[in-house]
């Protein structure tokens, strides 16, 4: 059973230049103890969906219709007072930018325990053993309790956010690029963490990422994005071995591994299209090998290639 259902959501921004429709009928779903993968380019979305996922979006965004639930709770008819008691009790986000999401001159350990004073309802006298602990869980050591967010490596600033994220042990997690700036190391003790507590504790977990190594070793499932489309979605396997999408095969043949060299990468040829102008169906239409006319004239079709292999494509591969 889905934890998180994300379903026909479509999102504009109305701006000074025009509308810009960020998202077109998003569907997703993410169980209970599984892992979900969200990858795509630039402005593809994914941020986007997380925002208004966590009901953060900017006030020019608009939602024109879908619905979000968590837990069977519908997201988008809550009040505000109801989301900011499920944000960090029982739904946490991983940001982007950690120096921008933290508190500027509120040493770390004491952010951390305030999340814990709010939503976990801990005694006032347990508050900062919690807080080191969960510091320590992503290898940052006790004395660092004490530091601004300014004396610490944007790294370090990183896994205080992903410490913060974690605390209260949510039921669902929206890590949005989690390991930006850590080293090699310690994002492989990160990603362990987010999985280790996704299977313990049933989390279920939306991993916004460009990587699709990091996406290929420890997603279930994964779902690729173009401008504001879900194009394909299929458990890991399936994808990385029979990508359906011309959009997913360019972007797997763009993405480095270990036997790759300069001359055997692959760049995607164009740009994402203008979303304030007017989209035909296929929004990757301009760019694809494959095109038809009938791709920029009805309606596009989800085609089932498997029960857990959806591709959005008249002509899939």
């Amino acid at each position: 059973m889905a934890q998180l259902e994300i379903d026909n959501l479509s999102v504009e921004f109305r701006t000074r230049h025009g509308v810009v429709r960020a998202l077109e009928s998003v569907t997703l779903s993410v169980a209970r103890g599984e892992i979900v993968g969200v990858v795509g380019e630039s402005g593809s979305g994914k941020s986007v969906t997380a925002y208004t996922v966590m009901a953060l979006n900017d006030e020019a965004a608009q939602i024109t219709s879908g619905r979000i639930t968590m837990g069977g709770i519908d997201i988008l008819a809550a009040q505000p007072d109801a989301m900011r008691q499920l944000r960090g009790r029982e739904m946490a986000m991983i940001f982007q930018s950690p120096r921008t999401a933290l508190h500027p001159i509120r040493k770390v350990g004491k952010q951390i325990e305030d999340v814990l004073r709010e939503h976990a309802g801990l005694p006032s006298r347990d508050l900062k053993q919690a807080a080191i602990a969960a510091l320590a869980r992503v290898r940052i050591p006790e004395r660092r309790a004490e530091a601004y967010p300014f004396e610490l490596s944007g790294g370090m600033c990183q896994r205080v956010m992903i410490a913060m994220a974690l605390a209260c042990s949510p039921s669902v997690l929206i890590a949005d690029e989690p390991t930006t700036g850590l080293d090699v190391t310690t994002q492989a003790v990160i990603m362990d963490l987010i999985r280790d507590m996704s299977r313990s504790a049933r989390m279920s977990t939306l991993l916004i990422t460009h990587d699709l190594g990091l996406a290929g070793e420890y997603c279930d499932r994964i779902a690729v994005m173009h401008a504001g489309h879900v194009v394909e979605i299929a458990d890991t396997e399936s994808l990385f071995d029979h990508p359906a999408h011309p959009y997913t095969r360019q972007l797997l043949a763009a993405t480095p591994v270990p036997e790759s060299r300069i001359e055997t990468l692959h760049s995607i040829p164009g740009q994402l299209p203008d979303l304030r102008s007017t989209l035909p169906p296929c929004r990757f239409s301009g760019r694809c090998e494959r095109r038809q006319p009938i791709c920029d004239e009805r309606e596009l079709p989800w085609t089932e290639l498997t029960p857990t292999h959806l591709v959005r494509c008249r002509f899939p591969l």
